[in-house]
């Protein structure tokens, strides 16, 4: 196979099933070795940090448990297991046969790695393995790469795997959400609206968007009520959740409206936010972490509003929700969740300002009379 067969033909994969997300078919005829290969390289995915699923199509009869079927097999290798299909089939009003894409798609919010076992035909990105004397399967569209039945076969595919998965996650897109719904009792005025310096009309929020619009664009919303500066009246404005109140509010708000890309969700109180901090952030995405909330000191607290969330970790901030919490923060504590220590040299990004003594005494070490 030429090495640059997956970089021509990334983009000519056509199926329902989003080829955004980290799903991939691992396909051949009987006895191609598909369930022996998934039970290898499963492990060594766990031990990277990855949450892996694997999905059987149109299982004939479900017997779980069984010591020695495929489905056991699968189960014991460490992924989690669906069985789609049959006796576990799914029928939607509308459906245009394409219910097993749907169900893809929402497995795939949970996951880090779907790996589909079976059923060339099966409408997502693939893998083909080739049985003893086997030649090319005769529909390649979606085939990123084949692999001949030998010993190097499980390695290849894996390190293929690992490439595949680096480049789907970083084709996710980012959006940022701004937060401008703070009460701002103590600073007495919208802090959204303070002027970056005294002598400019430059407000924090039009400086805020000014800095995310190379990274990310036209992809900024703003969460809260009040009013913008009439150059930003244009941007998307979320209503809160009326079950939450707060950041968390905010950032549920974005990932129930936009649930398939990832979120910078920044405080509107940073007026010294840089855009090397927020490149340091967009940096750490890889596969298996789900968010980076980071810390200003080792030992100090997390610093969630000024981080970034994988659209993953939506269902970790709707379980914070049901569990009464309001505590953003409080999401670090999960696994997935990466808590890096902030660079000295940015440190000064993630500082706020919530008092008219904090914004007074941050503008004479501005104009270096303190």
């Amino acid at each position: 196979m030429n090495p640059q067969y997956f970089q021509q033909n990334r983009d000519k994969v056509s199926a329902p099933v989003s080829t955004k997300m980290p799903i991939m078919g691992i396909c051949g005829p009987s006895g191609a070795g598909k369930t022996t290969l998934i039970e290898a390289i499963v492990p060594e995915l766990l031990q990277r940090g990855l949450r892996v699923a694997v999905v059987q199509h149109e299982c004939p009869a479900l017997l779980l448990d069984v010591p020695g079927r495929d489905s056991d097999r699968l189960y014991r290798s460490g992924a989690d297991l669906f069985l789609l299909g049959g006796e576990e089939s799914v029928r939607l009003h509308g459906d245009a046969g394409d219910a097993f894409g749907f169900q893809l798609s929402q497995i795939a919010r949970y996951y880090d790695l779907v790996l589909v076992e079976g059923h060339g035909q099966t409408p997502v990105s693939k893998l083909w393995l080739l049985a003893e004397d086997e030649q090319l399967p005769a529909d390649m569209e979606s085939v990123l790469r084949v692999f001949p039945r030998d010993e190097k076969r499980a390695a290849q595919l894996f390190e293929f795997l690992l490439q595949w998965l680096q480049e789907i996650w970083s084709q996710t897109p980012v959006w940022a959400c701004v937060l401008i719904g703070g009460r701002s009792s103590r600073m007495g005025r919208p802090k959204h609206l303070l002027e970056k310096e005294e002598t400019s009309a430059t407000t924090w929020l039009e400086h805020t968007v000014s800095l995310l619009q190379p990274l990310v664009g036209t992809h900024i919303a703003l969460s809260g009520a009040g009013c913008v500066p009439e150059g930003l009246a244009h941007l998307p404005r979320l209503p809160d959740i009326p079950e939450a109140r707060g950041p968390l509010t905010g950032i549920l708000a974005a990932m129930r409206w936009q649930p398939a890309v990832s979120w910078l969700l920044i405080a509107c109180d940073m007026p010294d936010i840089r855009a090397e901090a927020l490149t340091w952030l967009l940096a750490r995405r890889k596969p298996g972490c789900w968010g980076t909330v980071p810390r200003l000191q080792e030992d100090g607290y997390v610093e969630p509003l000024l981080a970034h969330y994988d659209y993953r970790s939506g269902p970790l901030f709707e379980q914070l929700l049901a569990s009464g919490s309001l505590r953003i923060g409080r999401i670090a504590g999960q696994n997935k969740i990466e808590t890096p220590l902030i660079p000295l040299q940015l440190s000064s990004s993630w500082h706020n300002i919530n008092t008219p003594q904090e914004l007074e005494l941050a503008r004479s070490r501005e104009s270096g009379s303190v």
